[in-house]
């Protein structure tokens, strides 16, 4: 079994207009509300490829009851969220013509007790489980997300990381399965300038030499590079029109599970992905089984290096 851990979930409210009008009254061309969170969109792609997981996470009040609820009835994504007596927070997208402008509630505050029945979750995980870790924490615990990587390392269970800066520096000596990072995160992790790739394969040869196992680094409209135990490898880009940048990553994530978990091919697990994010990429929504199949037959792998 797969299990997603979204620590700071939120429904994502999209609102549509022609124009905004400050301090006046503006009505909305178009409205929804959606499931908001990384680890719940790997589950959902995950679920889209016929890959079943458990979403993990802290749920409180009405939004917390909603959430949960849509989550069940829309994806039919089994959960087993700790409930908080805070609230799950409500993020707000306003959308007018091309531009769009976030606006971000800040995270629920979770209590010591809360956090320790959380916790308790994950003693259900077995040998064969993967967990994904992915998103901000919570401050409750000064480093969650390594309490969690250390309990996967003693326990021999895989897990991916797609977290904040330092979460990830204190997670990569536990060996996580895959971790996801962009040439911006590279440039942050490490506090210097990439100036071309082979800068760049440098610095994401110091991350496996780190503790990361497998390590994907996003290009975005240039590909992606893969870097492992085989080799260096990379996806040329494909062309098509960028309709939705917003899940793409959490994509290629439920991608290199949903064929890494089949064939423990992590080459061909990165191809899955890499057809997953740019799926997702190219659709307004989270990419359907449909459109990632059709993807993969684009999908064009060459070895960089051994």
């Amino acid at each position: 079994m797969i299990y997603t851990c979204t620590m700071n979930p939120a429904i994502d409210y999209r609102m549509e207009f022609d124009q905004i009008h400050l301090g006046e009254l503006n009505r909305t061309t178009y409205n929804r509300f959606s499931a908001g969170g990384k680890g719940i969109n790997v589950s959902i792609v995950l679920g889209n490829l016929g890959s079943p997981s458990k979403a993990l996470g802290f749920m409180g009040g009405f939004t917390g009851v909603f959430l949960e609820q849509y989550l069940l009835d829309t994806y039919e994504l089994p959960s087993s969220f700790t409930p908080i007596k805070d609230t799950t927070r409500i993020n707000v997208k306003l959308s007018e013509g091309n531009r769009e402008t976030e606006l971000n509630a800040k995270a629920p505050v979770v209590t010591n007790e809360e956090f320790e029945r959380f916790m308790k979750e994950f003693d259900h995980l077995r040998q064969n489980d993967i967990l994904v870790l992915a998103g901000s924490g919570v401050k409750v615990n000064e480093h969650p997300y390594e309490k969690i990587a250390k309990l996967c390392d003693e326990r021999n269970i895989d897990f991916v990381v797609d977290v904040e800066k330092e979460s990830l520096r204190r997670s990569l000596p536990y060996q996580p399965l895959l971790i996801k990072p962009n040439r911006y995160e590279l440039e942050t992790f490490f506090e210097t300038n990439i100036e071309n790739n082979e800068e760049l394969l440098t610095y994401g040869q110091k991350l496996l030499e780190m503790g990361a196992r497998n390590l994907i680094i996003s290009l975005g409209k240039d590909g992606s590079y893969f870097l492992c135990k085989k080799g260096v490898y990379k996806a040329k880009a494909i062309k098509g029109d960028s309709k939705n940048p917003v899940g793409a990553g959490d994509s290629m994530v439920a991608g290199f599970l949903h064929e890494y978990q089949q064939s423990k091919d992590v080459v061909k697990a990165y191809k899955m992905a890499v057809a997953s994010g740019t799926a997702s990429a190219f659709s307004y929504e989270l990419a359907s089984k449909k459109e990632i199949e059709e993807m993969l037959n684009q999908v064009e792998i060459i070895e960089v290096k051994k």
